[in-house]
């Protein structure tokens, strides 16, 4: 099959699934970036913490996917009980799809002892999505599926809610995003519209001290679905050495194996990268997935006290 050809039938799948349903990014350093799909998450690093991660997948095929996601979250101190608070901004491009979503979250957390805590929130904001449709679908211009308007734009309010328990070993995080799945894009005259799906995440990790004190090994998991996508499953682990250097693997069920590493520059600055090799039909049609991720964290002095990571994760 030749390469235009085979862009074609790409972007014609994508047109095919983004107009009935849109699908959530999935990110391979999840264990990481917590914070970006789960308000709950808002304040647990006890620092102000800004994470940015960017993804670009089926690298080398034109119109594939890619996203960045940047969050910034902070603890504080109200009427002496903990909270936190963050702020989200995800750009996410396929095709011609050109998507951006925002939020503001608050997170209540209640604390049930030094080493555990519960933290429960809620985020809103708004998505926005922009279609121009490209030159490659001229010829299936009679196909319904397909946009025939040259530009088509919108916005719609959006929200999510999220629930996470932190130990000192291990977490177990559960979100809902788009909750009230917004409609943002009508196109062909108002006969297609695009569903923003509630789309649900459920992860958990545990921290394992290894018999030598230098590694330390941090499985992990991530299912997220929705109500008419395939669900995709996700686990892995890290291997963490003096703390500060990490690499690992993750498999995505049917779809993409991974390896992962990255260091902690200094106390408040680490950085990270990831690799996946796409096992799905796609496989040798693209280059993989590449991504990226960096987080800065300092104190901001909103809390009565001191504090400090209790956990080599960082979310």
């Amino acid at each position: 099959m030749k390469k235009t050809t085979c862009i074609a039938v790409f972007l014609m799948m994508v047109a095919a699934t983004v107009l009935r349903a849109q699908h959530d990014s999935q990110i391979t350093q999840h264990m990481f970036s917590q914070v970006l799909v789960n308000p709950a998450c808002a304040g647990n690093g006890e620092m102000l913490d800004a994470t940015f991660i960017q993804r670009s997948q089926y690298m080398g095929f034109k119109g594939a996917p890619s996203v960045w996601s940047l969050g910034v979250s902070t603890p504080f101190m109200l009427f002496d009980a903990n909270h936190g608070a963050v702020v989200a901004v995800t750009g996410d491009k396929i095709g011609n799809f050109d998507n951006m979503s925002f939020s503001a979250g608050y997170a209540y957390r209640h604390k049930f002892s030094s080493v555990a805590t519960l933290g429960v929130g809620i985020s809103l904001g708004g998505v926005s999505y922009k279609l121009v449709s490209p030159s490659e679908w001229n010829a299936y211009s009679d196909d319904p599926a397909v946009p025939q308007r040259e530009e088509s734009s919108s916005t719609g309010f959006d929200m999510g809610l999220g629930a996470y328990y932190d130990e000192r070993d291990f977490y177990v995080s559960f979100a809902c995003r788009h909750l009230n799945q917004p409609r943002v894009l009508t196109v062909n005259s108002g006969d297609k519209t695009l569903l923003v799906k509630r789309t649900f995440y459920l992860s958990g990790g545990y921290r394992w001290q290894m018999p030598n004190e230098k590694f330390e090994l941090d499985p992990s998991a991530m299912l997220m679905f929705t109500s008419l996508a395939k669900p995709q499953l996700e686990f892995g682990a890290n291997v963490f050495y003096l703390k500060r250097y990490w690499g690992g693997l993750s498999y995505r069920i049917g779809d993409a194996l991974g390896a992962l590493a990255g260091i902690t520059v200094s106390e408040a600055f680490r950085m990270g990268v990831a690799y996946e090799y796409p096992l799905s039909k796609l496989i040798g049609t693209n280059g993989g997935s590449l991504e990226i991720f960096v987080s800065y964290a300092f104190e901001l002095k909103l809390t009565k006290k001191e504090r400090k990571y209790k956990s080599i994760r960082f979310l």
